[in-house]
């Protein structure tokens, strides 16, 4: 590949500590975070098991992020998971790893911009955008107006990231620090009224032990917390030295475990939390903050809502894009999602991801939500190859503490994996999930057989993804 051919900008070197950790952040707290207590965590496991459950399962994601931290100084490049694949195991592998998780970033994007919807429906009076009924698909009213919000959004959003890294890391970390900001002044405003703590007994679940109750909730950890994968996958554009990424997803990681925690007491804590649950309240942390300090209280919860969607939407912009260039200039995808914009920012990559996003919404929030649950599949898979990974390559290195870290890593990884594929678990795929899965894995099989002469036997035989993308970087230095 001439040095010219795709190249007509370079990565730029824009992205600060701060916009990194607001990328990790945004991307980990999404809009169920203040949904899912009243829906999964307290009926599951007690405001104590829940809050428990999700620390410990912030700690152990952190144990699998060090093998992230790890690969990102050995391969400081975009690209991530599939890089790291191809390091250890070979082309097939990687492209395996990097086809799973494209659709778990992408899958993302709509989703999040159809949860505005639920947000508009929560907090506006009137549902303002259910406007022009269209049909009904699994249960779920599709209305001409919430798909408009949600164009917005994704349209908006990706000019964002169209124009620039440095203008999408500035948002970000605005939208974060907003989102962490709402959370802690709903949470201070609860806590200013002085509610009654006895009302989180029973602090577990009645009827099963403690231990039950912790373990149903750190279940729900690889849903919780992934996204502080993003951050290696915009790795040629920090501006700061790649060894200060592990703090930096780590630090994200525990903060979103408290937000996380934040939310589900303030949940449990106005009243009794077990006959609220039973009164079947539509929002429980909505109607929870109401009744303790009021709409304004709401207001606040609304905003950390609405940035947690945007944050989460203009994350997955950023890695899917990132992913997809790595891997098109590795020959795994074609060659136009390989070229850089005079911005510096893969733009075919991110317009394809806005067009596919602007199909979805169209389908109803039930059909996505199919396609999101059958994708931790691949968030979990890119867990398992990190640290896999990074097992293999710190065995060469010497670096045995490494290496037995990152074998735990496996083990952890493989658990989260095992678990959507078995019935009772959290994370277990539903039948239409599993249908979504198989027509992915049989498209991405054709799709290889297409593409195997040019990806494995073509130009860059007997060279390593890494090794590709090193030489790119260095064509980047050479026209610059």
């Amino acid at each position: 590949m001439s040095s010219n051919t795709n190249q007509q900008g370079g990565f730029k070197k824009d992205l600060r500590k701060i916009d990194i950790w607001s990328l990790a952040l945004g991307s980990i707290i999404g809009w169920g975070c203040f949904v899912m207590p009243g829906t999964s965590f307290l009926p599951k496991a007690g405001p104590i098991g829940s809050i428990i459950g999700l620390m410990v399962g912030a700690i152990i994601m952190c144990i699998i992020c060090i093998s992230y931290g790890y690969m990102i100084r050995k391969f400081p490049l975009s690209g991530g998971e599939f890089v790291y694949a191809d390091s250890a195991f070979g082309k097939k592998h990687a492209f395996v790893c990097g086809w799973f998780i494209v659709l778990a970033y992408w899958s993302l994007i709509p989703l999040n911009s159809t949860a505005l919807a639920m947000i508009s429906r929560y907090i506006l009076p009137g549902s303002p955008f259910s406007f022009g009924y269209l049909y009904t698909i699994a249960g779920w009213d599709v209305y001409m107006g919430e798909i408009i919000l949600a164009y917005a959004f994704i349209i908006g959003l990706g000019i964002v990231n169209i124009k620039g890294i440095k203008s999408a890391g500035w948002f970000q970390t605005l939208v974060a620090v907003a989102l962490v900001g709402s959370v802690i002044i709903a949470f201070v405003g609860v806590m200013m009224t002085k509610p009654d703590f006895s009302n989180l007994q029973p602090y577990f679940l009645e009827g099963q032990s403690s231990v039950t109750s912790i373990v149903a909730v750190m279940a729900f950890a690889p849903y919780c917390f992934v996204g502080f994968d993003c951050i290696p996958q915009a790795a040629e554009e920090y501006s700061f030295s790649h060894k200060a990424a592990l703090g930096l997803m780590v630090g994200a990681i525990l903060v979103g475990g408290l937000v996380y925690c934040a939310v589900v007491f303030i949940t449990s804590v106005v009243n009794p939390w077990a006959p609220m649950l039973a009164s079947n309240p539509d929002w429980a942390t909505g109607e929870m903050v109401m009744q303790s300090i009021g709409y304004i209280g709401v207001v606040f919860i609304g905003i950390a809502m609405l940035c947690a969607v945007v944050a989460s939407i203009n994350g997955f912009y950023i890695a899917s894009s990132r992913l997809m260039y790595s891997m098109s200039y590795a020959d795994a995808l074609p060659s136009k999602f390989g070229e850089l914009s005079s911005t510096g920012t893969p733009k075919n990559g991110i317009i394809f991801m806005m067009v596919l996003a602007l199909i979805a919404p169209w389908f109803g929030r039930q059909v996505l939500s199919w396609i999101v649950d059958m994708t931790c599949v691949g968030a979990a898979m890119g867990f398992t190859y990190t640290c896999a990974s990074a097992t293999i390559i710190a065995k060469r290195s010497g670096d045995t503490k490494q290496m037995w870290i990152s074998a735990l890593g496996i083990v952890v990884a493989s658990i989260f994996l095992i678990i959507t594929f078995i019935p009772g678990m959290p994370g277990f795929l539903s039948v239409p999930s599993f249908i979504i899965l198989g027509i992915w894995a049989v498209l991405g099989f054709v799709f290889y057989l297409k593409i195997k002469d040019k990806y494995i036997d073509g130009k860059w035989k007997g060279v390593s993804v890494e090794q590709i993308l090193y030489r790119k970087g260095e064509e980047e230095k050479a026209n610059s």
